[in-house]
């Protein structure tokens, strides 16, 4: 999907009902997946407006988007490495932070002009689908692969109790 069929989506989900957290995830599954799940769109269900709406945890588009990471690179056995999710999830935290400022809701949403940008949450969702789609394509042309391929390929196996984002233990960090 180009950029303004992501939008588009965004839009047309939240009209539907569905929050900034579910719809990034769903916005994103749906488009680099054949597989999607409910599970993950419902997972998210609980941190719209930040956490239950209480907009003082992190932002529901930034966690959605971390979600739907987990669900196309992340892994269904223990011990395997996470180093692409962990890179991805990296890149996407930066991004959103350039473009945002912040990854708490209240200090994005307070920053929000409400008469210049009466959508707010709306738009920040399309745009942070953009930031993601935009690494996701990215990702998927330098593995050469679609993520349903990727999610098949065989991966390093860490220690148990070492962390699968790095060499050290997570522990240590």
């Amino acid at each position: 999907m180009e950029s303004k069929q992501i939008k588009k989506k965004v839009y047309s989900l939240y009209q539907s009902g569905f929050h900034c957290s579910e719809v990034i995830s769903r916005t994103i599954m749906e488009s680099f997946s054949e597989k999607v799940r409910p599970e993950a769109v419902r997972a998210a269900s609980a941190f719209g407006g930040g956490i239950a709406g209480s907009t003082e945890e992190l932002c529901g588009a930034f966690t959605g988007g971390v979600i739907a990471l987990g669900y196309l690179l992340g892994r269904d056995k223990p011990g395997e490495n996470l180093m692409d999710c962990g890179a991805v999830t990296k890149e996407f935290k930066g991004r959103f932070l350039n473009q945002f400022g912040s990854l708490n809701c209240r200090v994005i949403l307070e920053g929000f002009n409400h008469q210049d940008n009466p959508l707010g949450c709306v738009k920040l969702t399309a745009e942070a689908s953009v930031i993601l789609a935009d690494l996701l394509r990215d990702f998927e042309q330098q593995k050469g692969m679609g993520f349903d391929s990727y999610c098949c390929q065989p991966r390093n196996k860490k220690e148990l109790g070492a962390c699968p984002f790095s060499a050290g233990s997570c522990q240590s960090h």
